[in-house]
């Protein structure tokens, strides 16, 4: 039976760098350990908590034995080592060292778009993550329901397209039958039959005519159905993305403490507090305020630029967007419907930030001719 597989284990980085796995493990729980891959391989190096402080441990391979020391060479395997000492103390390695191996620490996954930055604390990171993997999941949905209603117009066009063949068909042939029936009847009827082809030449041409315009038609709707299904796919790798990193961090904040009950309890206020409202784009980009007042709204763009704006909910949990205009904080509200926004009689957006990018490049005075200014500067951006 073959040993387990190194490169699987959760606690195994791999190439590592000495000094960020030593930075990992700050803070952690006695008993967090990790494995790298020695700078002199096939070794392998263990990094563990103990009394607060990283020690490592060099984990000696050689030939199909593996141990902690030359005299100690008794494992098949790195994963048999760790999992032994999980069970029993190193001390019976190294009295200095009297600590089990119990905390795991998993390497964060490669992609590191949403890695936390030097002011942010794990607890902080995982909120970010939680709420763009809820807006992550309504997207999808979202998408599917776009993805399954182009599927359902595209199936009806081409089953309209089909009984447009077979009209077109039927006309044609009958059109056919002309020189014959002409041939067969008296000079009295010949009129009244030419009229009837003629009416039928029209109808084959408006049938034709009906046929193409369907036909681009279908091509646009399987078009669309292509995008919307690699816009969803896109979707579900990215919340994939978002799951293993949530994971992760949740593994991290275990390790320092927080259980799981800790873990619900906390993100309770935020899935409460904005639900499926959250604009995580304009958190990002520092326009997109929340839950706010037009009072409170005033006071904060009090004294900003003409240009300055935000996005936030009312006491109804309608969009507003509050811009600065002549010195003036004014007030619009975002009108809404399924996935559709826009401002009064203005286009309309598949999404609130599509709404704001737009304005950012195109004057105001659109919706009304008072506004002499597009979006400029977000309200966080003006301190």
């Amino acid at each position: 039976m073959s040993p387990p597989s190194l490169e699987k284990q959760i606690w195994y980085w791999g190439k590592e760098e000495k000094d960020i796995a030593n930075r990992a493990l700050e803070h952690c729980l006695d008993g967090t350990f990790l494995v790298r891959q020695s700078s002199a391989p096939p070794h392998q190096t263990l990094h563990v908590v103990d009394k607060g402080e990283v020690k490592l441990v060099r984990i000696l391979v050689v030939g199909d034995k593996v141990g902690l020391s030359q005299d100690f060479m008794t494992f098949s395997s790195v994963v048999e080592v760790i999992e032994n000492y999980g069970k029993v103390s190193l001390a019976h390695h190294n009295k200095n060292l009297n600590v089990r191996l119990t905390n795991p620490l998993p390497k964060q996954p490669d992609d590191d778009d949403d890695e936390k930055t030097k002011d942010e604390d794990t607890w902080s990171v995982y909120v970010r993550l939680y709420m763009a993997s809820e807006i992550g999941m309504k997207k999808e949905g979202e998408l599917h329901a776009d993805l399954v209603q182009a599927q359902e117009d595209a199936q009806r066009l081409s089953y309209r397209t089909t009984a447009l063949h077979m009209v077109v068909e039927m006309f044609k042939e009958q059109l056919l039958l002309q020189p014959t029936a002409i041939k067969y009847f008296s000079n009295e009827f010949k009129g009244f039959i030419n009229d009837n082809f003629k009416h039928q030449e029209r109808r084959l041409r408006k049938a034709v005519e009906e046929l193409e315009t369907t036909s681009l038609q279908i091509t646009e709707a399987q078009e669309r159905v292509r995008r919307l299904a690699l816009a969803r796919d896109e979707m579900q790798f990215k919340s994939t993305k978002l799951f293993r990193k949530m994971d992760w961090y949740e593994r991290l904040m275990k390790i320092e403490g927080i259980n799981n009950e800790m873990i619900i309890n906390g993100i309770a206020p935020f899935k409460q507090e904005l639900g499926d409202k959250i604009l995580l784009g304009g958190i990002k980009e520092m326009w997109f305020v929340g839950e706010m007042n037009a009072p409170d709204a005033d006071n904060l763009m009090s004294g900003k630029r003409n240009g300055t704006f935000m996005v936030r909910l009312n006491s109804e949990h309608h969009y507003v967007l509050s811009v600065v205009n002549k010195e003036k904080a004014r007030h619009i509200r975002i009108q809404g419907e399924g996935h559709r926004f826009w401002l009064k009689n203005v286009k309309q957006f598949h999404s609130v930030e599509e709404l704001v990018s737009y304005f950012k490049e195109h004057s105001l005075g659109q919706q009304d001719r008072d506004f002499t200014t597009p979006l400029k500067y977000p309200v966080y951006s003006c301190y």
